[in-house]
């Protein structure tokens, strides 16, 4: 037999140990309870036998779940950083051949030294590499004997890395679209084929999406790592936690660090960036960093405040293409010499060696000799005599300046890319595509602060605010009343029972309390007044009594508020706001606390005030239940029995600031999913446990004060009991159901990652609905054994509303209702995929963009080189290129906080964010 293994899991033995054991347990259990039902045994007594085993059977799922969670240790960092750059080596050799960087061939760019001030000084290097701990990081034989020997061409990067810079931290300057990301992509290859087994992986990070001031550069990286591998990423935890196996990557010097496009990052948080850099990567940490050669020096010389550089580092600086090697690149590219393509070329050919002709100027960078073959070379199948001719770059009367000709070849671009071809037909016509790109390009300027990450999971950021969560309400009420009235219905006509439409739960208390639970106070709220209002309009239609319509919207009301006070606890305890304290949006370095960075809010210690808005809410849920105690226990006992609904729910809205879930406006949405798993939270059980019997209690005590003045039948306590453990058990049940990661060996690509999230959506909303029936099936099936019996049908509506016998046939409506309604509330608020698919839909009902997003974006990387692929987020080929779509210039201070995509919480107050709840 195989030893465990700690990497693959437990052996066979431990786990079929521990389900053997739990099995028994669990088998013992329904054991019991049959004798008891059998033979007729008192109820106290068979209960009273059956506590000590909870001990029991506790101790025997601890043990297993010890022995499992040992056994699922933290793989070896050495094989994760194998398995990471397997995944990093397939990722960006797809993406070299998506962008055709190596069609007709790769553009010989070349390199020279930087500018003696924006490097370290030579001897100041060597010096610095000599007295590292542990030696120098190469053989000094091989370093370079100046600042001049780091010169070369092509792919001599990763020699000049590996060998030539003593420290091997090495920033790359170019002018805009130089060639730097390309650059780069083949200097990772490169040191990805020399990379020993267990030895530090490079990998890319584009700094674009990373804001200094709002989250610090480890945990960015590692929060990349997690979102662009999934396999980094920890289930069983939240919060930072759960990006445990990519904190330990970089904690052990196992992830080599490619940070791309300094110059992005906006102009006022560059020192502050450069500073986080040195700090986060000192001495002894190789790295590279690219950036654009005026923005790096205004970091070393600023107006004001003091200078910084990036230490220790060699720095090399791209050089203009040569004149020579443009001309041949287009040439080649139009078919070679002699074809009537090329000699299109000649008149633009005779130019680029003028370094004062617009053209000379404009045409001796990569970026834009890509733009000019994409826009006036055919592709296979096409003739050249369909497209424009390049010629017209040299009417100076047209373009008169660089600018002029960079500006038209970033305009023809979008019309070219989607041109008809015989090969690649185009689903989209010039004006779709320039519509959708355009949006975008604003979607990311206005929407999520200026970021170069296009992720789908994101794009909910331009629906209006409330739309959200006012569209998931109806959903959950919709299912919440089918499954509850019509539903209900038919199985009591199955059944041959005359209970009717009061067969099924209330429907506004089954959508108010799983819209609350899963999405948050506003949701749950809705969902249950939707759920509440159709199933009055059945009853009202069905019966004649419009009352109906009153008490089941004030039944959604009120569980719709308790669900979400329930939802919230959940999530985390919610920190009263005083009115000095910044607001939850804000995300700066000062504001975040260790809570924030645990995953999770805190306490604070500064005065609590009470949330008015959640006072307000609270009194108006609880009061509205007066409505539905009034048919039977008459206007003063209703009066009495809403007052202290309305005491109790005041106190609780007051008590929680923003109770509010992953659905809300207001909420940071949910990061996509891989697919689900079982994982403890300690804190959903606990608020389980706690909230049942809170919930019950409350109501059941409402009903008993209001029997008592009246006379009238109240619920018993055995049913409030049954509720109490029903609803217990379904909440922590709901909440320890979550994702799990991906194969590590696989880069996540977005359409990969959104078809996981779709399928983790469906398993989802099947588990959990799965546990939810099943709890409640359990408890109200133990009661009705034991008691052969269990009354139910108060405040439903009709002023004769008295107690009705439930059988069989009532617990399973429960049962569907419950877990129907719970799980897809739960999916809702867990996966990402419903907010895409609403946000697709609903902007392209505004033709915002086209239809079929998802291909359109794929088909824009793959096709047609409009966007490139990183990680799971795709980005335009070039910033230029995004901020000419946009109709914008790179802003010198961002209107908002830039927010990060990767899954980050704390961000820029977009939009969005700010809307009032």
């Amino acid at each position: 037999m195989l030893p465990d293994d700690p990497v693959m899991g437990m052996s066979g033995r431990t786990r079929r140990d521990g389900l053997v054991c739990l099995a028994l347990a669990l088998g013992g259990t329904a054991l019991g309870a049959w004798l008891t039902y059998r033979f007729q045994l008192p109820a106290l007594e068979s209960v009273t036998a059956f506590l000590p085993s909870l001990a029991g059977l506790y101790l025997s799922w601890a043990a297993f779940r010890a022995e499992r969670a040992g056994a699922e240790a933290a793989p070896d960092p050495a094989r994760l950083a194998d398995q990471l750059a397997v995944a990093v080596r397939g990722q960006w050799e797809a993406e070299l051949r998506v962008r055709r960087i190596n069609d007709p061939y790769p553009l010989p760019v070349s390199w020279r030294a930087a500018a003696p001030d924006l490097a370290e000084p030579w001897p100041l290097l060597r010096q610095t590499a000599v007295g590292w701990p542990g030696g120098p990081p190469s053989d000094p034989e091989g370093w370079a004997g100046g600042p001049s020997g780091l010169a070369g061409t092509g792919g001599e990067l990763g020699d000049v890395f590996l060998h030539r810079v003593p420290t091997r931290r090495l920033l790359l300057l170019g002018r805009p679209g130089a060639g730097k990301t390309m650059l780069l992509l083949r200097l990772l290859l490169s040191l990805l084929a020399r990379r020993a087994e267990g030895a530090a992986v490079p990998v890319l990070f584009p700094l674009a999406s990373w804001n200094p001031d709002e989250s610090p550069l480890r945990d960015w990286m590692a929060e990349r790592l997690a979102r662009d591998y999934s396999g980094l990423a920890d289930p069983t935890t939240t919060g930072s936690e759960r990006l445990g196996r990519a904190r330990t990557l970089l904690e052990r010097g196992l992830v080599l660090p490619i940070l791309d496009g300094f110059d992005e990052i906006p102009g006022p948080l560059r020192g502050q960036a450069l500073d986080a850099i040195n700090a986060s990567l000192p001495l002894g940490q190789e790295l590279i960093l690219s950036s654009r050669v005026a923005e790096y020096r205004d970091v070393l010389f600023p107006v004001a405040g003091l200078p910084v550089r990036l230490a220790g580092a060699a720095a090399v600086e791209l050089a203009p293409l040569d004149a020579r090697d443009a001309a041949e690149y287009l040439r080649r590219d139009a078919g070679g010499h002699g074809t009537a393509a090329a000699s299109r070329w000649e008149a633009v050919v005779a130019r680029l060696g003028d370094m004062d002709d617009p053209v000379g100027q404009a045409l001796r960078t990569p970026l834009m000799l890509g733009l000019a073959r994409t826009v006036y070379n055919p592709r296979p199948g096409e003739h050249s005599s369909a497209l424009p001719d390049p010629a017209l770059l040299c009417d100076r009367a047209r373009f008169p300046t660089a600018g002029a000709i960079q500006g038209h070849l970033l305009e023809a671009f979008i019309p070219a890319a989607y041109r008809s071809h015989p090969r690649y037909p185009c689903r989209w016509t010039v004006q779709q595509a320039r519509r959708t790109l355009t949006f975008l390009a604003r979607h990311l300027d206005r929407d999520v602060g200026g970021s170069t990450d296009l992720a789908w999971w994101q794009l909910y950021r331009a629906l209006p605010a409330r739309l959200p969560q006012l569209v998931a309400a109806a959903v959950i009420g919709a299912v919440a009343w089918f499954t509850s009235a019509p539903l209900g219905r038919l199985i009591a006509e199955l059944a041959g029972l005359d209970s009717g439409w009061l067969t099924g739960p209330p429907a506004g208390v089954v959508g108010g309390l799983a819209g609350g639970i899963a999405a948050g106070t506003g949701c749950g709220v809705a969902a249950g007044s939707i759920a509440g209002v159709a199933e009055g309009l059945t009853t009202a239609v069905a019966t004649g009594s419009w009352h109906a319509l009153l008490t089941t919207t004030a039944n959604g009301l009120a569980y719709g508020f308790v669900g979400g006070i329930v939802g919230a606890l959940c999530a985390g305890p919610s920190a009263p706001r005083a009115a000095s304290d910044p607001e939850p949006g804000d995300g700066s370095a000062r504001n975040r606390g260790a809570g924030a960075r645990r995953g999770g809010s805190r306490w604070p210690r500064g005065r609590r005030v009470p949330n008015r808005r959640g006072l307000a809410l609270g009194l108006v849920c609880g009061g509205a239940l007066w409505f539905a105690f009034e048919p039977v226990y008459g206007p003063f006992a209703a009066c009495a029995g809403a007052v202290v609904n309305a005491g109790v729910y005041g106190l609780a809205g007051a008590a929680l600031t923003r109770p509010v879930g992953p659905l809300s406006a207001r909420g940071a949405g949910p990061a996509p999913a891989i697919r689900p798993r079982w994982a403890w939270d300690r804190r959903g059980f606990t608020v389980g446990l706690l909230s049942g019997p809170a919930v019950a209690v409350t109501h059941w005590s409402v009903i008993r004060i209001q029997a008592e003045l009246t006379g009238e039948p109240g619920y018993p306590t055995a049913a409030m009991l049954s509720f109490m453990c029903a609803y217990a058990l379904a909440v922590g049940l709901a909440c320890g159901i979550r994702s799990r990661p991906a194969d590590l060996a696989t880069a996540v690509g977005p359409a990969v990652l959104l078809a996981q999230d779709r399928r983790t959506h469906r398993r989802l909303w099947t588990a959990v609905g799965a546990a939810v029936g099943s709890a409640f099936a359990l408890c109200y099936g133990a009661e009705y054994l034991l008691d052969a019996g269990l009354p139910y049908g108060l405040s439903r509506g009709t002023s004769d509303a008295g107690p009705l016998e439930m059988g069989p046939a009532q617990i399973l409506v429960r049962t569907l209702a419950y877990g129907t309604t719970v799980g897809l509330a739960t999916a809702l608020g867990r996966t990402a995929w419903w907010y895409y698919a609403l946000a697709r839909h609903h902007l392209a009902l505004r033709r915002r963009i086209t239809t079929d997003l998802t291909a359109f974006l794929a088909d824009a990387h793959e096709r047609r080189g409009v966007l490139r692929q990183v990680g799971a987020v795709y980005q335009f080929r070039h910033i230029d290129l995004q901020h000419h779509l946009a109709g914008t210039v790179p802003p010198a201070v961002p209107a908002a906080r830039r927010r990060a995509v990767p899954g980050a919480r704390s961000g820029a107050p977009t939009r969005r964010s700010r809307a009032r709840p």
